[in-house]
C-alpha cells in the first residue's frame, strides 16, 4: 500500500508532538513494507518546486509554500506578520497547484493529513485529484478557533458566535474533502461535533502508541529509594498547571515526598522562585532521552497538572510504559487515559487543594498500580494496526 502523509512540519524540524507522531506513522508503516511519501515544508527548500529526500524507508518532499514565513519559523516571527500568515492560510493557490500537481504523480493509495496550518487548508481540496480516501487526524482544535490550543491569556476559549462562520467555512473545506476524522481523545471530536464541524465525516478514536522495543534495558535495572517521587516532564508554560502542582507539594508537610521536573520553557523562572523554599522541589532543565526514561522508571508517580483541553498527552503513555501509574487533572482528553483506582487517579483541574489530598491519600498506592500497568498496551505497533485497518477498510 502507498501512503501519502500530509504534515505541515516533519523531523528534524519540530515545534511540537504532531510533526513527532506523523514521523513515527511513517517510519513504522515504511518498516511494515509499505511505501510511504511524505509531503511537508522545509526552511531551506525552494518556493517553486519540491525537493526530496530518502530517508529510513520513506521519500520525504519538502517545499517552503509562498507566504510570510515557514511554520518552523513561527514562534520567532514578529506579530504584524501572524495574521497575514494566517488569511493566506486559508486557502493557498500557489500550495493548491503545486500539491495537487505532485499528488497526481505520486498516485498513492491513501492519504494522510495531520496538521496543515503553513500548507494551508488547500491541501484538502488538492487531494481531490486522487480517487484515494483521505483521512484527517485532529491534534488540536485549529477548525473551531483562530486559537488552536482554545486557550489564551490564562484560561480556556469557548468558541463565540464570531468564529461560526470560521467554523462553517472550515466544515466546508476540509469537511466535504475527507472520508475519516481520527484523534487520540474522544474529547477532541466532540468539541468539533458540539461546534457542528465534521458531524458529517464518519470519525474514530484511535489513542497513540510509543516504540516499546527498548524499554526492557530500564525495567532491568533496579533503584534504591525511601522517598515518594512526583515526576512532572514537559514543557514549563502557565497552560500546563506546574504551578498548581507546586502549589499541592506546599500543603503536603511531607519531607519524604520529592517533586522532579523536567523540561524547559518560559515559564521556569516563575516556577523556580514559586518553589524556592521547598528543596523537595528540583527542577532539572532539559533531560536527554536516556535520563527521562530513568526518571519515568524511578518515579512513584507522573503528574499531569494541565489546565488547558490536552488531548492525549504522550508523557501519560510513556509513563504507563514504565509501568508508572499518573495523576491527572480531569480536563480533555486525560481522564480517558486513566483508569481510575487501576492506572492512577484524577483530580479537578486547578485546584491545588484537591491534587494534595490525592496525592497524601494515595502515596501508598503506586506499587499496586504499577502491578497493573503491567497489562496495559500503549504500543505504537498497536496503533499501527488500528490506522491500517482505517485504510484498508476506506480502499474497500
Amino acid at each position: 500500500m502507498h501512503v501519502l502523509i500530509i504534515s505541515n512540519l516533519f523531523p528534524p524540524e519540530v515545534i511540537g508532538g504532531a510533526e513527532k507522531h506523523a514521523k513515527s506513522d511513517a517510519k513504522y508503516l515504511a518498516d511494515r513494507g509499505h511505501k510511504v511519501s511524505v509531503i511537508s515544508t522545509g526552511v531551506d527548500s525552494p518556493i517553486r518546486r519540491f525537493s526530496s529526500q530518502e530517508t529510513e524507508g520513506m521519500t520525504i518532499y519538502r517545499i517552503r509554500p509562498f507566504n510570510m514565513y515557514s511554520p518552523y519559523e513561527h514562534q520567532d516571527e514578529p506579530n504584524w506578520k501572524k495574521p497575514i500568515q494566517h488569511t493566506i492560510d486559508q486557502w493557498n493557490p500557489q500550495t493548491y497547484t503545486i500539491i495537487r500537481k505532485h499528488i497526481n504523480n505520486l498516485d498513492p493509495d491513501v492519504i494522510h493529513i495531520h496538521n496543515y496550518s503553513g500548507l494551508s487548508k488547500s491541501v484538502f481540496s488538492a487531494s481531490n485529484v486522487s480517487s484515494a480516501p483521505v483521512i484527517h487526524t485532529l491534534h488540536d482544535y485549529n477548525s473551531l478557533h483562530l486559537r488552536p490550543s482554545l486557550f489564551s491569556n490564562g484560561e480556556i476559549i469557548t468558541p463565540g458566535r464570531l468564529m461560526k462562520f470560521y467554523q462553517k467555512y472550515n466544515d466546508w473545506v476540509i469537511g466535504s474533502n475527507i472520508d475519516k476524522v481520527i484523534a487520540p481523545s474522544q474529547f477532541i471530536i466532540d468539541e468539533h461535533h458540539k461546534q457542528g464541524v465534521f458531524t458529517d465525516v464518519p470519525s474514530e478514536r484511535i489513542p497513540l502508541g510509543i516504540d516499546t522495543t527498548e524499554l526492557k534495558q530500564y525495567k532491568a535495572k533496579n533503584y534504591d529509594q525511601c522517598n515518594t517521587r512526583l515526576l512532572y516532564a514537559g514543557q514549563l508554560t502557565y497552560s500546563k498547571g506546574i504551578d498548581i502542582l507546586i502549589d499541592a507539594m506546599k500543603q503536603l508537610d511531607d519531607p519524604d515526598l520529592e517533586l522532579h521536573i523536567l523540561g524547559k520553557g518560559p515559564d521556569r523562572e516563575m516556577l523556580e522562585k514559586r518553589a524556592r523554599n521547598d528543596k523537595r522541589v528540583k527542577f532539572h532543565g532539559f533531560v536527554s532521552e536516556e535520563e527521562l526514561a530513568r526518571q519515568y522508571t524511578i518515579a512513584d508517580y507522573t503528574v499531569v497538572p494541565s489546565r488547558w483541553y490536552d488531548n492525549s498527552p504522550m508523557v501519560i503513555y510513556e509513563s504507563y510504559a514504565r509501568q508508572t501509574p499518573v495523576i491527572g487533572a480531569d480536563i480533555g482528553g486525560i481522564p480517558e487515559l486513566i483508569e481510575e483506582d487501576e492506572t492512577g487517579y484524577c483530580f479537578k483541574p486547578e485546584q491545588a487543594n484537591i491534587l494534595a489530598n490525592v496525592i497524601e491519600s494515595h502515596k501508598g498506592d503506586s506499587t499496586r498500580l504499577a502491578t497493573n500497568l503491567t497489562d496495559v498496551d500503549v504500543s505504537l505497533e498497536t496503533h499501527i494496526d488500528r490506522l491500517v485497518e482505517v485504510y484498508e477498510s476506506l480502499k474497500e
